[in-house]
C-alpha cells in the first residue's frame, strides 16, 4: 500500500513471558505501550488495531489484510503535514505538525507525535541474533494519548499547527528514526489522518 499505509509496532503485554525479554533479547517495552495495551484490554498477542475504528481494536494477524484493504479506500477529512528539524551535534529534535480540516468537526480532538526505530537488529525467538526488528515504537513527544487540538467545533478549512522538541535518545539510531503524527478522536480514540517523516 506505499505510503497508504503507515506502521507502528508497540512491544507490550499483560504480562507474558515475551513483554520481560531475558537472554539478550532487546527490551522494547514503553511506558505509552503499556498504557495503550491496557486500555483497549488486549488478552494475546500478536494483535493489531487499524485505525482504531468501530471501537474494534484487537484484530487478530489473519484479519490484518482484510480489514486494511477495507480500510485504505476511505476519503480523507483532514490534511495532515509534518516539518523535522534535527541537529545531529546534540541530537534535538523539533517537529511541527499542521493540520487541516477538510470539513467541520464537532467532537474533541487529539495530536500525538511518536518516535518510531525502525531496522533494529537483535535477537529473535527462532531467527537467531541478527533478526531485523521493523517500526518499532520508542516514545511519544506529547504524552500518551497526545495533545488536545481543539475545545471547540473546528470550521471547514480550519488549520491547525502544534510544535514539539526533545533530546533524540542516544539508544536511538537517527539514521533510522521517523516521526509518526496522528490525528485521533479524544473519546473514542479512532485515527482519521496519519502522516510520516523521517527525521533525517
Amino acid at each position: 500500500y506505499e505510503h497508504q499505509l503507515v506502521v507502528l509496532g508497540v512491544h507490550a503485554s499483560s504480562g507474558d513471558a515475551y513483554t520481560s525479554p531475558v537472554g539478550g533479547f532487546p527490551d522494547f517495552r514503553t511506558e505509552e505501550g503499556t498504557e495503550w495495551y491496557a486500555h483497549f484490554k488486549f488478552a494475546a498477542n500478536p494483535i493489531g488495531t487499524i485505525n482504531r475504528q468501530n471501537n474494534c481494536y484487537g484484530y487478530l494477524s489473519s484479519q490484518w489484510a482484510d480489514v486494511v484493504s477495507e480500510t485504505v479506500n476511505g476519503t480523507p477529512n483532514i490534511r495532515l503535514l509534518s516539518a523535522v528539524k534535527y541537529n545531529e551535534d546534540d541530537r534535538e529534535l523539533k517537529v511541527s505538525v499542521y493540520s487541516k480540516f477538510l470539513e467541520e468537526f464537532s467532537d474533541k480532538y487529539s495530536l500525538t507525535v511518536c518516535i518510531m526505530e525502525d531496522s533494529i537488529v537483535g535477537k529473535q525467538i527462532g531467527q537467531g541474533d541478527s533478526y531485523v526488528h521493523r517500526h518499532v515504537f520508542r516514545k511519544c513527544m506529547n504524552g500518551t494519548w497526545g495533545a488536545e487540538l481543539n475545545t471547540e467545533v473546528i470550521a471547514p478549512e480550519e488549520e491547525i499547527i502544534k510544535s514539539y522538541s526533545l533530546t533524540l535518545d542516544e539508544a536511538y539510531n537517527a539514521d533510522q528514526c521517523y516521526i509518526i503524527a496522528y490525528v485521533s478522536n479524544s473519546d473514542t480514540k479512532e485515527v482519521l489522518q496519519v502522516a510520516e517523516k523521517k527525521i533525517k
